[in-house]
């Protein structure tokens, strides 16, 4: 086997090195971009400079181990464009628009409807069902949450009401994103079935985590009871289904066994309500995705959420999280923003599967998405004012809808929507595929 340049006689990387990276260990360097993919070469910082200058660095083959050794680390800065591969096909780019009856402040599908119906949360706190493709809409609760007039705002992030709908339809969580209080309400009632409260420590850092699942015939509530704790409860009855010792100790006592250092965020359910992941961050602070065994939490270890043996943590970034994600399958979660830093990070989606934690591909998109979503084998990644649809098995391009930018996904109705609150218009778009 030829002796590649690295001084090894090995397997050819997928990078080619400069000279000064030859031999290094998680070096700072420069990945510089081919255009093919997400492929690229890397180079050390006055190799950088000189590219800058027009001088191009001179790029060496190295073996696998040399590439990896000297590319496995944080300290790295992107350069030059990755390459975004199209394969058209045929998609409808009209877009409906309905007037909403109320200026609305949230609005999330009614799951289990095939019809174009959505629950609505006003401004002023009702919540009702608006049927866009009949224009009828009634009153069915009222939320109570309070509001929180001392929040705080960290980094950008706006308190704001969100609304969260369980998959049988009978259940709506209201919860303040970035503050701490909620509650879930029974729309068949409209009665308060459980309070909620995420702590009051450094929660203006996450979305409130709260998400619904079917466990056993019954409708369950996933919530952040505290900065680093989750518990499921019965959402009918409020009552905690995840007992277990405290998680949490004060200064004098003794740290417990299953103690979690890390901040619970926006959580998100697979679509067979098999895995849970949760969008949150640790100290210094680095954000990382969690996942693990829901049924498992549920049925066998209350320890799962803390450190059961399901656990996978993905993507750990530094300086990032709470960014969107969407499940893609029943065991592949997709997560945007490719790199480890915030400052270093490219538009584009990582794949991974949740049952090995294992990155099964990535892929780059022509900005950061605001949104994603998923259905009939295609991911969809809403822009500032567009659509792109993705075959997420090869990474390819194979649809845009301009001007459109939605919001939420209803599944079973086979509709993206976007809408305005105070111009009161509805957007809506059916995915491909819908009613087939």
């Amino acid at each position: 086997m030829e002796v590649l340049p690295c001084g090894h006689a090995a397997l050819a990387g997928p990078s080619r090195l400069c000279q000064h990276l030859l031999g290094s260990e998680g070096a700072d360097h420069i990945r510089l971009l081919t255009g093919e993919g997400m492929q690229y070469d890397a180079c050390c910082q006055d190799c950088g400079r000189a590219g800058q200058s027009g001088t191009q660095p001179e790029l060496f083959v190295a073996c696998e181990g040399c590439v990896s050794r000297c590319t496995d680390g944080w300290d790295y800065a992107w350069r030059g464009e990755p390459g975004i591969r199209d394969r058209a096909e045929p998609i409808d780019t009209t877009i409906g628009e309905v007037r909403l009856p109320a200026t609305t402040a949230d609005l999330t599908p009614a799951l289990g409807e095939t019809d174009s119906v959505w629950l609505l949360l006003t401004r002023d706190g009702e919540i009702g069902r608006f049927a866009a493709d009949r224009g009828e809409w009634d009153i069915i609760a009222r939320s109570g949450v309070p509001g929180e007039p001392d929040h705080k705002a960290w980094c950008g992030r706006v308190l704001r009401p969100r609304m969260h709908a369980s998959p049988c339809g009978n259940f709506v969580a209201i919860v303040n994103d970035y503050g701490h209080h909620g509650q879930v309400i029974d729309l068949r009632t409209a009665a308060v079935t459980c309070t909620l409260n995420g702590g009051d420590y450094h929660e203006e850092t996450v979305p409130f985590s709260v998400a619904f699942a079917s466990h056993e015939n019954r409708t369950v509530v996933i919530h952040r009871t505290a900065w680093n704790r989750l518990d499921v409860s019965d959402a009918a009855t409020g009552d905690v289904l995840t007992q277990r010792d405290p998680t949490s100790y004060r200064q004098s006592e003794r740290r417990p066994d299953h103690y979690l250092d890390y901040f619970h965020g926006g959580l998100a359910v697979s679509t067979d309500g098999h895995w849970i992941a949760d969008d949150g961050w640790v100290w210094h602070p680095v954000g990382m995705i969690r996942t693990w065994d829901l049924r498992q939490w549920m049925t066998g270890n209350p320890w799962e959420s803390e450190d059961g043996p399901s656990l996978q943590t993905l993507c750990p970034r530094l300086y990032h999280w709470d960014s969107p994600t969407c499940w893609i399958s029943e065991n592949l979660i997709a997560v945007s923003g490719i790199g480890d830093d915030d400052e270093a990070l490219l538009p584009g989606v990582r794949v991974f599967d949740v049952t090995t934690g294992a990155e099964v591909s990535a892929f780059a998109l022509p900005e950061h998405p605001a949104c994603l979503f998923a259905s009939a084998g295609r991911l969809f990644a809403a822009g500032a004012a567009r659509l792109d649809v993705w075959d997420p098995a090869t990474g390819e391009r194979t649809g845009t809808v301009l001007g459109f930018s939605p919001t939420a996904h209803h599944p079973s109705a086979g509709e993206l929507a976007a809408f305005d609150g105070d111009a009161r218009i509805l957007q809506l778009w059916p995915t491909p595929g819908a009613g087939g």
